[in-house]
Protein backbone atom coordinates (compact mmCIF):
# COMPACT_ATOMS: atom_id res chain seq x y z
CA UNK A 1 0.00 0.00 0.00
CA UNK A 2 3.06 2.69 0.98
CA UNK A 3 4.53 1.45 -2.87
CA UNK A 4 1.27 2.34 -4.25
CA UNK A 5 1.38 5.78 -3.29
CA UNK A 6 5.04 6.32 -3.77
CA UNK A 7 4.16 5.55 -7.04
CA UNK A 8 0.92 8.25 -7.43
CA UNK A 9 2.68 10.78 -6.19
CA UNK A 10 5.77 10.22 -8.47
CA UNK A 11 3.10 10.49 -11.62
CA UNK A 12 2.11 13.58 -9.78
CA UNK A 13 5.01 14.79 -10.02
CA UNK A 14 5.91 14.22 -12.93
CA UNK A 15 2.96 15.75 -14.34
CA UNK A 16 3.56 19.08 -12.68
CA UNK A 17 6.82 19.29 -14.04
CA UNK A 18 5.18 18.59 -17.34
CA UNK A 19 3.07 21.35 -16.99
CA UNK A 20 5.58 23.72 -15.39
CA UNK A 21 7.71 23.27 -18.81
CA UNK A 22 4.85 23.41 -21.33
CA UNK A 23 4.19 27.04 -19.27
CA UNK A 24 7.60 28.11 -19.54
CA UNK A 25 7.62 27.41 -23.33
CA UNK A 26 4.30 29.39 -23.57
CA UNK A 27 6.13 32.29 -21.71
CA UNK A 28 8.83 32.34 -23.80
CA UNK A 29 7.00 32.42 -26.87
CA UNK A 30 4.26 35.43 -25.33
CA UNK A 31 7.75 37.41 -24.57
CA UNK A 32 8.47 36.81 -28.47
CA UNK A 33 5.46 38.38 -29.90
CA UNK A 34 5.63 41.91 -30.68
CA UNK A 35 3.30 43.86 -28.76
CA UNK A 36 1.66 47.17 -30.89
CA UNK A 37 2.52 50.53 -29.16
CA UNK A 38 -0.82 52.02 -27.30
CA UNK A 39 -2.82 54.55 -29.10
CA UNK A 40 -1.15 58.00 -28.03
CA UNK A 41 -3.86 59.33 -25.14
CA UNK A 42 -6.00 62.29 -26.66
CA UNK A 43 -5.65 65.76 -25.17
CA UNK A 44 -7.83 66.32 -21.85
CA UNK A 45 -9.22 68.95 -23.85
CA UNK A 46 -12.81 68.52 -24.80
CA UNK A 47 -13.68 68.77 -28.43
CA UNK A 48 -15.19 72.09 -29.73
CA UNK A 49 -19.04 71.58 -30.05
CA UNK A 50 -20.59 73.58 -32.87
CA UNK A 51 -23.06 75.54 -32.75
CA UNK A 52 -26.24 74.80 -34.62
CA UNK A 53 -27.43 78.33 -33.80
CA UNK A 54 -24.70 80.23 -35.40
CA UNK A 55 -25.01 81.69 -39.13
CA UNK A 56 -22.66 79.57 -41.27
CA UNK A 57 -19.96 81.65 -42.81
CA UNK A 58 -19.66 80.84 -46.74
CA UNK A 59 -17.12 81.24 -48.40
CA UNK A 60 -17.61 84.32 -51.25
CA UNK A 61 -18.56 83.03 -54.49
CA UNK A 62 -16.32 84.50 -57.45
CA UNK A 63 -18.60 85.58 -60.16
CA UNK A 64 -18.40 84.20 -63.62
CA UNK A 65 -16.09 86.03 -65.79
CA UNK A 66 -18.31 88.83 -67.89
CA UNK A 67 -18.33 88.04 -71.22
CA UNK A 68 -18.19 91.13 -74.42
CA UNK A 69 -20.71 90.37 -76.66
CA UNK A 70 -19.93 89.51 -79.78
CA UNK A 71 -19.88 92.16 -82.18
CA UNK A 72 -23.11 91.92 -84.37
CA UNK A 73 -23.53 93.29 -88.01
CA UNK A 74 -25.00 97.02 -87.61
CA UNK A 75 -28.39 97.14 -89.32
CA UNK A 76 -28.50 99.93 -91.68
CA UNK A 77 -30.76 102.58 -90.66
CA UNK A 78 -34.62 102.82 -91.96
CA UNK A 79 -35.18 104.75 -94.49
CA UNK A 80 -38.49 107.06 -93.98
CA UNK A 81 -40.76 107.92 -96.92
CA UNK A 82 -39.79 111.74 -97.37
CA UNK A 83 -41.90 114.20 -95.66
CA UNK A 84 -44.70 115.29 -97.95
CA UNK A 85 -44.85 119.24 -98.61
CA UNK A 86 -47.94 121.01 -97.12
CA UNK A 87 -50.86 121.61 -99.18
CA UNK A 88 -51.63 124.64 -100.34
CA UNK A 89 -55.08 125.64 -100.19
CA UNK A 90 -56.02 127.62 -102.98
CA UNK A 91 -58.09 130.83 -101.85
CA UNK A 92 -61.08 130.14 -102.43
CA UNK A 93 -62.67 131.25 -106.27
CA UNK A 94 -65.03 134.42 -105.62
CA UNK A 95 -68.47 133.55 -107.20
CA UNK A 96 -69.18 135.64 -109.95
CA UNK A 97 -72.09 137.66 -109.22
CA UNK A 98 -74.78 136.68 -111.74
CA UNK A 99 -74.97 138.92 -114.96
CA UNK A 100 -79.14 140.78 -114.71
CA UNK A 101 -79.92 140.50 -118.13
CA UNK A 102 -82.30 142.85 -118.83
CA UNK A 103 -85.98 141.06 -119.40
CA UNK A 104 -85.85 143.08 -123.36
CA UNK A 105 -82.68 140.76 -124.58
CA UNK A 106 -84.42 138.33 -127.03
CA UNK A 107 -83.61 134.26 -126.90
CA UNK A 108 -83.94 131.87 -129.99
CA UNK A 109 -85.02 128.30 -129.98
CA UNK A 110 -84.77 125.70 -133.18
CA UNK A 111 -87.66 122.86 -133.09
CA UNK A 112 -87.67 119.71 -135.26
CA UNK A 113 -84.24 119.60 -136.49
CA UNK A 114 -82.75 117.33 -138.67
CA UNK A 115 -78.94 116.12 -138.91
CA UNK A 116 -77.21 114.59 -141.74
CA UNK A 117 -75.20 110.96 -140.62
CA UNK A 118 -72.28 109.36 -142.10
CA UNK A 119 -72.61 108.55 -145.73
CA UNK A 120 -70.65 107.81 -148.67
CA UNK A 121 -70.06 110.06 -151.34
CA UNK A 122 -72.97 111.34 -153.54
CA UNK A 123 -75.64 111.44 -150.59
CA UNK A 124 -78.46 113.34 -150.38
CA UNK A 125 -79.55 115.11 -147.01
CA UNK A 126 -83.01 116.99 -146.34
CA UNK A 127 -82.33 119.60 -143.86
CA UNK A 128 -85.47 120.49 -141.55
CA UNK A 129 -86.33 123.05 -138.75
CA UNK A 130 -88.00 126.08 -137.64
CA UNK A 131 -86.07 128.48 -135.60
CA UNK A 132 -88.09 130.93 -133.47
CA UNK A 133 -87.28 134.52 -131.06
CA UNK A 134 -89.55 135.25 -128.18
CA UNK A 135 -89.16 138.85 -128.29
CA UNK A 136 -88.36 141.05 -131.65
CA UNK A 137 -87.34 139.20 -134.95
CA UNK A 138 -84.90 136.71 -136.32
CA UNK A 139 -82.29 139.71 -137.73
CA UNK A 140 -79.64 137.00 -139.63
CA UNK A 141 -79.51 133.23 -139.63
CA UNK A 142 -76.16 131.46 -140.98
CA UNK A 143 -75.65 127.83 -142.49
CA UNK A 144 -72.97 125.81 -143.44
CA UNK A 145 -70.54 123.21 -143.74
CA UNK A 146 -67.42 123.14 -142.05
CA UNK A 147 -64.10 120.97 -143.13
CA UNK A 148 -62.58 119.98 -139.80
CA UNK A 149 -60.14 118.54 -141.73
CA UNK A 150 -58.70 121.59 -142.70
CA UNK A 151 -60.42 123.91 -140.55
CA UNK A 152 -62.31 126.09 -143.26
CA UNK A 153 -65.77 126.50 -144.15
CA UNK A 154 -66.12 124.57 -147.91
CA UNK A 155 -69.97 125.94 -148.41
CA UNK A 156 -71.74 128.91 -146.36
CA UNK A 157 -75.34 130.79 -146.63
CA UNK A 158 -76.65 133.43 -145.19
CA UNK A 159 -80.41 134.91 -144.62
CA UNK A 160 -81.82 138.13 -143.12
CA UNK A 161 -85.40 137.43 -142.30
CA UNK A 162 -86.13 139.85 -140.19
CA UNK A 163 -89.20 137.84 -139.07
CA UNK A 164 -90.08 135.57 -135.33
CA UNK A 165 -90.08 132.53 -137.45
CA UNK A 166 -87.85 131.53 -139.98
CA UNK A 167 -87.59 127.73 -141.78
CA UNK A 168 -84.87 125.90 -142.95
CA UNK A 169 -86.63 124.00 -145.13
CA UNK A 170 -86.67 125.57 -148.73
CA UNK A 171 -83.17 128.13 -147.53
CA UNK A 172 -80.91 126.59 -145.98
CA UNK A 173 -81.57 123.16 -147.49
CA UNK A 174 -81.38 124.86 -150.97
CA UNK A 175 -78.17 126.38 -150.25
CA UNK A 176 -75.98 123.62 -148.53
CA UNK A 177 -75.24 120.32 -150.95
CA UNK A 178 -73.92 117.55 -149.34
CA UNK A 179 -74.06 115.42 -152.56
CA UNK A 180 -70.72 117.28 -153.70
CA UNK A 181 -68.51 116.77 -150.74
CA UNK A 182 -65.29 114.43 -150.51
CA UNK A 183 -64.39 112.24 -148.29
CA UNK A 184 -63.38 113.49 -145.19
CA UNK A 185 -64.69 114.79 -141.59
CA UNK A 186 -67.25 117.62 -141.52
CA UNK A 187 -69.57 119.68 -139.31
CA UNK A 188 -72.84 120.96 -140.02
CA UNK A 189 -73.36 124.34 -138.38
CA UNK A 190 -76.56 126.51 -138.22
CA UNK A 191 -76.39 129.83 -136.30
CA UNK A 192 -78.47 133.23 -135.56
CA UNK A 193 -78.97 136.48 -134.18
CA UNK A 194 -82.42 138.28 -133.00
CA UNK A 195 -82.90 141.90 -132.11
CA UNK A 196 -85.89 143.41 -130.26
CA UNK A 197 -85.59 147.26 -130.58
CA UNK A 198 -81.83 148.32 -129.47
CA UNK A 199 -81.25 144.64 -127.90
CA UNK A 200 -79.79 141.68 -129.39
CA UNK A 201 -79.18 137.80 -128.44
CA UNK A 202 -75.97 137.86 -129.80
CA UNK A 203 -74.90 135.05 -132.03
CA UNK A 204 -76.40 131.73 -130.47
CA UNK A 205 -75.24 128.31 -132.34
CA UNK A 206 -78.33 126.36 -132.58
CA UNK A 207 -76.94 122.84 -134.51
CA UNK A 208 -73.10 122.02 -134.25
CA UNK A 209 -72.99 117.98 -135.79
CA UNK A 210 -70.58 116.25 -136.67
CA UNK A 211 -70.83 113.53 -139.49
CA UNK A 212 -68.25 111.55 -142.10
CA UNK A 213 -67.92 111.55 -145.68
CA UNK A 214 -66.56 108.35 -146.12
CA UNK A 215 -64.78 105.87 -149.52
CA UNK A 216 -67.49 102.79 -150.28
Amino acid sequence: MKRYKLKHQKIIGAILLLALVLLLGACSRIAAVQIPPLPTPRSSQPEATADIMAQPTLSPITPPPVLSPAPTAQMPAPTLPPTPAPVQTPPPTPTPEPVHEDPNTPHLRIENATLPQNMEPYGIVDLHGEIYTDKGVIAQVCGRIYNNDTGQNDQICMYYPYEPYFSLAGTVNSKLIFGVLEPGHYSYIVSAIAENNSFSSGEQVLIEHAFEIYYP
